[in-house]
């Protein structure tokens, strides 16, 4: 697990991957890292629990609250379950955990907006300081002396196996540091040594105290994994500021906050380019692409918008992280300067003849809404040989006329409407935004 950004988008991205052939329905699975649970309570708070050292004494994960079990549908949180979650007081939280557990389990939390629903979702890092064994009994999920461990989607007691592999590793390790440890003290010299308590910023040597403060130490945290630069004799980080004496206990460290953040999905990609929404970030849109099932969405108005030339976008899509096949298609799109313009047939099949009618009806604004499948198909194709002035003077009804289109049949109609709809929608973009971008 990435704990540096347990919520980015790929991460999300990840959790919610949705079955393409039922949009309300996640194609991921219960796992090692990750659990379901259909509602949110505080009378289920131990069943929590237990799931969260679990994962701490493997390798960290997640719980989302809001999905239902077999299938996992997406039902998000509502009501009362809702209020629970949103009213959450991270500190009251974190007590129960302390209370149950020891060495400390660190944990995020994250309200999530995917499709005009809100999930919840509760990250625990791995331990660094493993087994994480439970305090105090809690009803009958938890025991005290017990240590849950995570089997890949159950949460048990650890196996013999797994709580040997666990304490050589803990052994081994503190013999490193030790090693390590001891090599450092040997060479400045045992009077000129101080400790410093990367949890409470306290340093502490023969000739007193200081405290660094709080908001300095996730720059310090690199000493945890013993990547200490001495290179050259110069320092790894300087500290400037004023010292200030201070009297009674260390400093009371700030609680965590619950962050809502937003999904981004084909439909709000289609929608923000038909809308022409004002985005604050643009990038976010395009990388997006990078992890849908298809590299034919909209990305000329995000890059018009993030003031993005080719080479730019480029660059920026080639650092995306992606096993999806549309990064390499948006990328060819880019590089190879790939439209989706259609030449006019001039032939007289009944099939031509209608997309040349639809042209007109295009050009005259005077197209039928409420047209079947097939005739939508046919007009769709018509709009794609529109050169791009014609689709410059009627872009407000030409993204009107498609934005109802695709809310009324991208998610439950054919494959070929689908995608015809993205191809036209893909042209509309091109038309409209790809020159002066190059």
């Amino acid at each position: 697990m990435d704990k540096a950004t347990p919520f980015s988008q790929e991460k999300l991205n990840e959790i919610f991957k949705i079955l393409p052939t039922d949009p309300e329905r996640l194609f991921s699975r219960e796992s090692r890292t990750l659990e379901f649970k259909e509602s949110f309570g505080w009378k289920s708070l131990p069943k929590y629990l237990k799931t969260c050292a679990s994962f701490a004494n493997t390798k960290g994960g997640y719980i989302v609250y809001g999905i239902a079990n077999r299938p996992h549908k997406l039902i998000g949180l509502t009501g009362g379950n809702l209020k629970s979650f949103e009213g959450l007081d991270p500190a009251r939280l974190a007590m129960r955990f302390n209370d149950h557990f020891s060495p400390e389990i660190i944990w995020d939390i994250q309200e999530y907006e995917l499709n005009g629903k809100i999930y919840g979702l509760l990250y625990v890092n791995e331990s660094h300081n493993k087994p994480v064994v439970c305090t105090k009994d809690a009803e009958k999920e938890l025991k005290e002396g017990d240590i849950y461990y995570r089997y890949r989607g159950r949460s048990q007691r650890i196996k013999y196996p797994e709580l040997r592999s666990i304490l050589d590793y803990r052994r081994e390790n503190e013999q490193r540091l030790w090693m390590r440890h001891l090599a450092l003290i040997s060479r400045i010299g045992v009077k000129d040594v101080g400790i410093f308590d990367l949890q409470t910023g306290q340093i502490t040597g023969k000739n007193g105290a200081f405290l660094i403060d709080e908001s300095l130490l996730s720059q310090l945290s690199f000493i945890k994994e013993g990547e200490f630069s001495e290179a050259k004799g110069k320092p790894t980080l300087k500290l400037i500021g004023s010292i200030k004496s201070i009297n009674g206990g260390l400093p009371i460290i700030g609680k965590k906050q619950i962050i809502r953040s937003k999904g981004i999905r084909i439909s709000d990609i289609v929608l923000a380019f038909l809308n022409q929404l004002k985005i604050d970030d643009p990038t976010e849109y395009i990388k997006q692409i990078c992890f849908e099932s298809t590299g034919f969405l909209p990305v000329y108005y995000f890059m018009h918008k993030g003031d993005l030339d080719k080479d730019r976008t480029i660059g920026l899509i080639e650092e995306v992280i992606s096993r999806s096949q549309s990064k390499n298609k948006l990328l060819e799109r880019l590089r190879e300067r790939k439209t989706q313009h259609l030449k006019v047939s001039l032939s007289n099949n009944p099939a031509a003849e209608k997309k040349r009618s639809y042209i007109e009806q295009v050009k005259k604004k005077g197209v039928y809404i409420d047209l079947s499948n097939q005739e939508i198909n046919y007009c769709l194709q018509a709009m794609r040989t529109l050169t791009p002035e014609e689709v410059k003077r009627s872009s407000d009804y030409i993204c009107g006329t498609l934005r109802t289109w695709f809310n009324k049949h991208y998610a439950f109609g054919d494959g070929v409407l689908a995608d015809n709809l993205r191809r036209t929608i893909c042209w509309v973009d091109e038309a409209l935004y790809m020159e002066g971008l190059e």
